[in-house]
């Protein structure tokens, strides 16, 4: 795997259809998967086109990389200063990409989409059933769905937005207890860890209104 591709500005390294179709990779998967790791500094973008880095990308999920025509022009700069499994280098790239205002979409397992950030709402996002622990600290695009047990979706609905990054990122299902959140991972992380919370909390009683007593 060429990891340094990019930042030398050299095509990536090819590998037959088989491979890629047998080993696809994506910011969602769990610890483990992929144990190769890569060294700090293996990935070295320098005012690298965005072109470039979503090539990269695409070599180490193994997926097919689909771009939205309306990205824009930009250069990105991105070293690791860490030793990163691909999983982890995926996440980090999804981070970079979303600082730059470029969101990455999963689709299915073969493919992923990159859109600028504002078009990422009206995308498809994977629906994604880890345990909230097992979500990603990243900027990875997702819906995740919640069965609520002790408050109404309006209550949550409430508490969950100031976490919201993304518009109508939480979205209540209509004569149902679920509400679907759709942001970036580590945001969803933070919903959840309230959700818990608040579910878990007490209700206020509320108050019985009193007759008006006669003067």
């Amino acid at each position: 795997m060429a990891l340094n591709a990019v930042a030398q500005n050299t095509p990536p390294s090819k590998t037959t259809p088989t491979n890629r179709e047998a080993r696809t990779f994506s910011s969602f998967d769990l610890p483990g998967r992929d144990a190769e790791l890569m060294p700090r500094g293996s990935i070295k973008f320098e005012n690298i086109d965005l072109s470039e880095v979503l090539k990269f990308y695409q070599e180490i999920s193994g997926r097919s990389m689909i771009r939205s025509p309306a990205l824009p022009n930009m250069t990105i700069s991105f070293v690791n200063e860490t030793s990163l499994t691909r999983v982890e280098a995926l996440q980090a790239l999804d981070n970079v990409l979303a600082a730059h205002g470029v969101t990455m979409v999963y689709l299915g397992t073969k493919y992923v989409k990159a859109v600028p950030a504002k078009e990422a709402p009206g995308e498809a996002a994977p629906v994604i059933e880890l345990a909230a622990e097992h979500l990603p600290e990243s900027s990875s695009y997702l819906a995740y769905y919640v069965e609520l047990k002790n408050r109404t979706a309006e209550e949550a609905t409430s508490a969950l937005q100031p976490f919201a990054k993304m518009p109508n990122s939480i979205i209540g299902v209509r004569g149902s207890d679920v509400i679907v959140l759709r942001d970036y991972s580590t945001n969803v992380r933070r919903m959840l860890q309230v959700l818990e919370k608040i579910e878990k909390a007490p209700r206020t009683p509320e108050k019985t209104p009193q007759p008006l007593r006669k003067q």
